[in-house]
């Protein structure tokens, strides 16, 4: 028998991870829709896959899976407002945010992030009350900083361990 809920969300507090906010065009009405996520992860050297996971609940989930194109903006570690702001439901979310451009794709980006990714949708793979959205990595820009990182329900940064 599977573990509960709340069993299954202590997992999840005990991960830490870096956050990043993945952000494509709506299809219908070419308006960006963001969220956050800690799910992002580098799938395949070759070709260079990576993905996350999302909600069927999100707001932007109708978008996010029908979407051709999306940018992933791994924040850093002064970006924790951010972070929570896309992290909020609700689709006006984007509205008072800049973003940049994609150099390759049109997909929103968010300056000053430690890296920008933009990735064309390979595969949609559908799994319990989420899907796992696979892209193929077009462009990536990396940036000098620290990442922003998610553990126990709070945020902060990273500190090396000394030797």
């Amino acid at each position: 028998m599977p573990i509960s809920g709340d069993e299954y969300k202590e997992i999840g507090r005990a991960a830490a991870g870096a956050v990043s906010v993945v952000a494509a065009y709506d299809r219908r009405n070419n308006e960006p829709v963001a969220l956050t996520v800690s799910s992002f992860v580098t799938l395949s050297f070759e070709p260079p896959l990576v993905m996350f996971a999302i909600q069927h609940n999100a707001d932007s989930y109708p978008s996010m899976v029908s979407s051709q194109a999306f940018g992933v903006s791994l924040l850093s570690e002064n970006q924790s407002e951010t972070a929570r702001r896309f992290a909020l439901k609700g689709r006006d979310k984007t509205a008072q945010t800049t973003f940049d451009s994609g150099v390759t794709l049109q997909v929103p980006l968010i300056p000053n992030s430690l890296a920008q990714i933009e990735c064309l949708t390979n595969q949609i793979v559908l799994s319990g009350d989420h899907a796992i959205v696979i892209g193929m990595v077009e462009t990536v820009r990396i940036f000098e900083g620290e990442p922003l990182l998610y553990f126990a329900r709070r945020y902060g940064g990273f500190r090396p361990l000394s030797n």
